[in-house]
């Protein structure tokens, strides 16, 4: 193989690489995206050797609407990270599936449907969370 053939394949595989990640929320304009209610469903550390003690990976639970709640992940080294924490989630206006964590706390545009529904979760979770201790 020539050496011009390899420049050609690597660079075609480090395109291809780089168009097929998550792009991060930087490399978005933050007028793309709305703010909406969620919660910390799940915080548990990562498994990678690599990473750092701290860094967590949480799941959540974000509104689109009343009607439609979809679920994203990240990695986080803060300490605060736990289930059960009400977020406020950054989501795009016309790709809900792409979402980023953007703060704990309740969001401003919060329903009242909306608060409910995290309540009922936090109560769940705390619940959880109440007999595993209880069984350790």
């Amino acid at each position: 193989m020539s050496n011009k053939s390899l420049i050609v394949y690597i660079s075609f595989f480090l395109m291809l690489m780089f168009s097929c990640r998550e792009k991060s929320f930087e490399e978005y304009d933050e007028s793309e995206f709305y703010k909406t209610q969620g919660i910390i469903i799940s915080a548990k550390q990562t498994k990678t050797i690599l990473d750092d003690p701290y860094l967590k990976e949480i799941k959540y639970e974000y509104f689109v609407n009343d009607s439609l709640i979809l679920e994203d992940s990240e990695d986080f080294s803060f300490m605060d990270m736990q289930r059960g924490v009400p977020i406020e989630v950054l989501v795009h206006k016309k790709k809900h599936d792409v979402s980023f964590y953007w703060r704990n706390g309740i969001s401003e545009f919060a329903t009242p449907h909306q608060l409910e529904y995290i309540q009922k979760k936090m109560d769940t979770i705390f619940a959880e969370m109440e007999n595993e201790r209880k069984e350790k």
